[in-house]
């Protein structure tokens, strides 16, 4: 039981110290790497990582699939940039509608999806997201702006520096806000919903409350990544409202772990870096997308964030074999 704690302690001391020394690096990247590029891609690291962590929030912890959480990254970078340039409001003001019409979304698209599960679930949710894009890109072009976007959006500040550092404190306080929620009762609880849904109404747990409250989350959190990058872009096209980009968020998940917050965020950064520093793989992605979950799915269901597990699983099995 001792040698189980200590194991324990130095695992959470281990964990301690390799974010303090993703903290320190990450603060010294633009003294150490001045490039504005290498920024640029680490910028979109960040709001990726927010994407991901929020997609994950609602279909790894309760398990309801969402095959559309584009819908609330686009609806908010589409409202923060049309209000900012045809309607003039400020851009903090911009921001708090984009990100309270992603959370109208999710209440929009939640209440419907209480009662559904599995397959049917998630049709209804890229049904969703589909319309989105059909609005952006061709019934709605005279707002939307289609192909050519909504251009000109303000930005907080000028910069990739400072946007980085920006970007940097967003993820940091976004990611943390929902890996303490996963690791709270509202997590356990989100959790054994997705164990048996049935069980957990059996115990008292008001499912729908719960459900609702991890679709809004989602959304939220999505919401605040695609206002983030409507001031950072100062662009939006129909990009942010496109399969790929709802697809990556399954990526970035399976990529890192599903059910973990942590695993998610660190799929998208690495994928991210990959996709975005290598353009000249932008024709194949969606084929990448397929070929790098497909791997995954047969060699490590778990993620990067099971490798741990597993390494000593198989020292375990090892240790056994040579007694």
């Amino acid at each position: 039981m001792m040698a189980g704690k200590l194991s324990s302690i130095t695992f959470l001391n281990r964990k301690l110290l390799a974010v303090l020394v993703y903290l320190i690096a990450a603060s010294i990247i633009p003294l150490a790497v001045p490039s504005i590029y290498i920024l640029h891609v680490l910028i979109l690291a960040h709001i990726f990582v927010i994407y991901a962590a929020s997609w994950d929030i609602l279909t790894g912890y309760t398990g309801q699939l969402n095959l559309g959480h584009a819908m609330f990254f686009g609806l908010s970078a589409y409202t923060v940039a049309i209000t900012n340039t045809m309607l003039n409001f400020p851009l903090i003001l911009s921001v708090v509608v984009g990100v309270f019409s992603a959370f109208l979304l999710s209440l929009i698209v939640g209440i419907p999806c209480l009662r559904l599960r599995g397959p049917y679930l998630a049709i209804t949710t890229f049904s969703f997201s589909w319309i989105l894009f059909l609005l952006a890109s061709s019934a709605m072009i005279w707002l939307s702006g289609g192909e050519e976007g909504v251009r000109g959006v303000r930005t907080f500040v000028v910069g990739s520096v400072p946007n980085y550092y920006l970007s940097l404190v967003l993820m940091i306080v976004s990611v943390l806000i929902l890996y303490r929620i996963a690791n709270s009762e509202t997590g356990l609880i989100l959790k054994a919903i997705k164990e048996d849904e049935d069980a957990a109404m059996a115990c008292g747990i008001n499912t729908t409350k719960y459900k609702l409250l991890a679709f809004i989350l989602s959304g939220v959190f999505g919401g605040i990544a695609g206002a983030f990058y409507a001031q950072y872009m100062r662009i939006v096209t129909v990009d942010v409202v496109t399969l790929e980009l709802s697809a990556s968020a399954i990526t970035f998940s399976l990529i890192g772990g599903i059910g973990t917050v942590i695993g998610p965020a660190i799929g998208a950064y690495i994928l991210t870096i990959l996709f975005e520093g290598f353009s000249w793989l932008a024709d194949y992605r969606i084929l990448i997308y397929n070929l790098i979950i497909v791997a995954f799915v047969l060699f490590l269901p778990g993620g990067l964030m099971s490798l741990r597990e597993k390494i000593k699983a198989e020292r375990g099995t090892g240790g056994e074999e040579g007694e």
